[in-house]
């Protein structure tokens, strides 16, 4: 018996029948054909997919627009890249990586701290800012969102005193503390005993690195359902969006429907990184 792959030209298209048996291809063709076009549902989930993987990264020339101080783009941008662990590495999805991006300890190099630091108000400011009469609360995830969050904090008085008007700033644990306080939520009272019934707050994620998603997506889901905080954003440092690029989609973490409508931005690719990272010739 010879197999026989049914190819339909129609962009967009789903084939039920893939490989047919030569003994019933009429009646297999037609089948197949009758269901090719994609539901309008579909289309919308297929650009959905898409767009999780794609991608965050803000443009060179829109970024620089948003910056107090321009000249933090390149200094940053070369302080990622020259702070990279040259491997191999393994990674745990299996991957063989020639370098390991280092970026959560460039925020505790005394050279560039502050530039980050000023470039995250920055896009936080550009991005984010709330209508009059409304506040925002940046939250900052585990270790290297927790010193983003707090560099935040403290910078801001100084460099961005006017979103101090309507900014807040928390520190959120991976996992609530067994003692003391058992609080997992770390900053000013009125935002750490907030309870799932509490009025709705928005709030911006922060974080070093954005690969699957996956932190992000634990992160808004724990908020949302303990505390009524809505991830309405997320600024990253780097975003790895080649991680994405042939992740199973169950394991896509942008896709997930609790980030449907959060804007995920990232002061640069990747791929911008890698163009100057330090290599032996």
């Amino acid at each position: 018996k010879l197999k026989v792959t049914l190819r339909c030209a129609t962009p967009l298209a789903r084939v039920r029948v893939r490989h047919i048996m030569v003994d019933g291809q009429s009646k297999r063709i037609e089948a197949a054909r009758g269901s090719v076009a994609m539901s309008k549902e579909e289309l919308i989930e297929s650009k959905r997919i898409e767009a999780a993987r794609g991608s965050v990264a803000m443009s060179k020339e829109e970024l620089i627009e948003a910056l107090t101080n321009k000249a933090d783009y390149d200094s940053v941008l070369k302080a990622c890249a020259n702070n990279v662990k040259m491997g191999p590495f393994t990674a745990t999805s299996g991957l063989v990586l020639e370098y390991y991006l280092n970026v959560a300890t460039n925020m505790l190099d005394k050279q560039v701290a502050a530039p980050i630091t000023r470039m995250t108000l920055d896009l936080i400011r550009h991005a984010f800012k709330p209508p009059p009469g409304e506040k925002a609360l940046v939250v900052g995830m585990e270790m290297a969102g927790g010193v983003m969050v707090g560099q935040c904090a403290a910078l801001c008085g100084l460099t961005h005193p006017d979103m101090l008007e309507w900014c807040d700033f928390v520190y959120c644990r991976k996992d609530r503390k067994t003692t003391g306080t058992v609080q997992q939520l770390e900053g000013p009272g009125f935002i750490v005993n907030r309870k799932p019934d509490s009025p709705a707050l928005k709030c911006i994620f922060l974080d070093d690195a954005l690969s699957s998603g996956g932190s992000m997506r634990d992160g808004a889901k724990l908020l949302k359902e303990d505390y009524n905080i809505i991830v309405a954003g997320a600024v990253y440092l780097v975003d790895r969006s080649k991680d994405r690029a042939s992740l199973p989609v169950e394991r896509l973490g942008t896709a997930d429907p609790i980030l449907r409508d959060t804007k995920v931005l990232a002061l640069y690719d990747l791929d911008e990184v890698d163009k100057h990272v330090p290599r032996k010739s």
